[in-house]
């Protein structure tokens, strides 16, 4: 969020003989900080009051109902009465997730005049108002709207909790300090409509896509099947888990009871290889004589390594920069349903409270979670090949996860599913998708989910997007034909693109630019710009 300033000559009148009795500052952190924090306030205290004083006037709203896949507004108008005059110059925008704009306007004998428009999904803070002052007078009319676009089953009320909405515009303004009084705000709803000249003008809209870049190659000698895919912490690196030459459709490599046969097939490469996203190069690499069955990948905000091999049935975390495993969840091949053991898990996520879940895989279907020392705290989900089910799954192949949602996203494979689990175990949703659902990776600037899914029939394998929220399929990627054969992981690198790793040969790796569509209303003029730094 930008700095914001105090107008000069305008300051909050505080304690003794004021409204405001003391000052409370709250610092709410989105991710846990790996590095000194600069943001803060800054207090400037005085004795002589301003020429001006401000306070805070609230818009809300508390009897909008929202119907299901509905576009609602919600609306408050009141008559400002007093006889001071209140100039406004910032204002804050408040919803949950169904908020796509509030706005503000000031009515004044027949012509209206836009005070301040806003995002409510963007960073939570005042913003300065655009242009010359709109003083408030007596019997000026005040006018505010939320709109909200339902993509939900359900009906949605305003309440407090994360699954209710909330409509609020905070206005902040100033007085003459001699004559301050604080004002409170309109809570009157009322359906107004607004001219066509105070509408809010949308200049310019992003939109981002995903074109293949076919001359994007990497440098990764003799890589095998590609178990998964990851990233480091800071984008700069993409994070390969191949099998180099021991590969699952060769031959026989588990009993009838899931055990691996071959004890001793420990792979002499190093199979975690590190690659600049940009020019494929590889840049360092680790991991060999520890595993049979590569699988899956992640790396943590602190840079840790979390994988997954099914023929070990164990996860195993590496520390920055230590080639031996710090931590082992799992019993060495011995596969098993209880909290010592796992068959065959799949994938790992880690929070950043450092809680660890992981995908339970080709025989359990669950999700288990364990603390960072790797104490067992639960298990969640049932193997099922029932539809539609939040919860009952088939085959969980790989997860991802929201940070800032505190949700954990599974592959359902043979279901053909994405289940949404918060960190608590429940399960809030479950999500359709074309064919089986290889792969997932979560894109928090767009709210969606990227997932590789393969058809039983004839149809390439594609990139689907699917909206974190409603579940619903806002993009396909490729648009064209593509070569791709069995995409089996994927992972999504912040404003470079998604990056997919074949299973099949010749196990190559295929990148998606990330594109940002910019539309300039006003104009209908479109530009494109390829986002290509970290």
């Amino acid at each position: 969020a930008p700095k914001f300033d105090l107008p000069d000559k305008v300051g909050f009148h505080v304690g003794r003989n004021a409204n405001i009795d003391y000052i409370l500052l709250q610092v709410h952190y989105k991710y846990q900080l790996e590095e000194a924090d600069s943001s803060g306030v800054d207090v400037v205290l005085i004795t002589t009051p301003p020429p001006n004083l401000a306070g805070i006037y609230l818009f809300a709203t508390g009897g909008t109902v929202i119907p299901p896949h509905m576009t609602v507004n919600a609306d408050t108008t009141c008559k400002y009465k007093e006889g001071l005059t209140m100039t406004p110059f910032a204002y804050r925008t408040h919803t949950h997730k169904l908020g796509v704009r509030v706005s503000a306007w000031r009515e004044r004998e027949g012509t209206w005049t836009l005070l301040g428009s806003g995002d409510p999904q963007k960073p939570q803070m005042f913003y300065l108002m655009k242009g010359e002052s709109h003083p408030i007078r007596k019997d000026d009319t005040l006018h505010a709207r939320c709109e909200y676009v339902s993509h939900r089953d359900t009906t949605t009320r305003i309440g407090s909790t994360g699954k209710d909405e909330m409509c609020n515009f905070y206005m902040m303004y100033y007085m003459n300090s001699t004559k301050f009084e604080l004002e409170d705000g309109c809570y009157y709803e009322k359906s107004f409509t607004v001219p066509e000249y105070a509408r809010v003008k949308e200049e310019e809209k992003e939109t981002v896509a995903y074109e293949l870049d076919d001359a994007w190659k990497s440098t990764v000698k003799k890589m095998g099947q590609i178990g998964g895919l990851s990233h480091s912490a800071d984008n700069k690196e993409l994070v390969i888990f191949h099998r180099a030459g021991n590969d699952w459709s060769k031959k026989q490599w588990f009993s009838p009871k899931n055990v691996v046969l071959d004890k001793k097939a420990f792979l002499n490469e190093d199979v975690i290889v590190f690659v600049d996203p940009k020019s494929g190069n590889v840049t360092r690499s680790l991991g060999s004589k520890h595993f049979i069955m590569p699988h899956g990948i992640f790396v943590d905000h602190h840079d840790n390594i979390f994988v997954t091999d099914v023929a070990l049935h164990q996860v195993l975390k590496f520390e920055v920069n230590k080639t031996e495993p710090s931590l082992v969840l799992g019993t060495k091949f011995e596969p098993g349903k209880d909290s010592a053991h796992f068959c065959k898990p799949t994938s790992v996520v880690v929070t950043a409270e450092d809680f660890i879940f992981v995908g339970d895989g080709y025989c359990n279907s669950r999700v288990l979670k364990f603390n960072k020392d790797g104490k067992f705290v639960g298990e969640f989900g049932k193997g099922s090949v029932k539809t539609g089910v939040p919860g009952s799954m088939n085959l969980v192949h790989d997860l991802t996860i929201s940070h800032a949602d505190r949700m954990i996203y599974v592959a359902d494979r043979e279901n053909g599913q994405i289940h949404v689990m918060t960190y608590k175990g429940n399960f809030t949703a479950v999500y359709s998708v074309p064919g089986n659902v290889y792969a997932i990776d979560y894109i928090p600037d767009i709210r969606a989910i990227a997932a590789v899914n393969i058809s039983d029939t004839n149809s390439p394998a594609k990139v689907v997007l699917v909206n974190a929220d409603s579940g619903e399929i806002t993009g396909v990627y490729p648009t064209n034909d593509s070569d791709f054969t069995m995409p089996h992981a994927l992972t999504y690198i912040h404003h470079i693109g998604i990056f997919l790793g074949e299973i099949a040969s010749p196990f190559r790796i295929w990148k998606l630019s990330e594109i940002h569509k910019h539309t300039d209303k006003t104009k209908g003029n479109t530009r494109s710009t390829q986002c290509s730094s970290v």
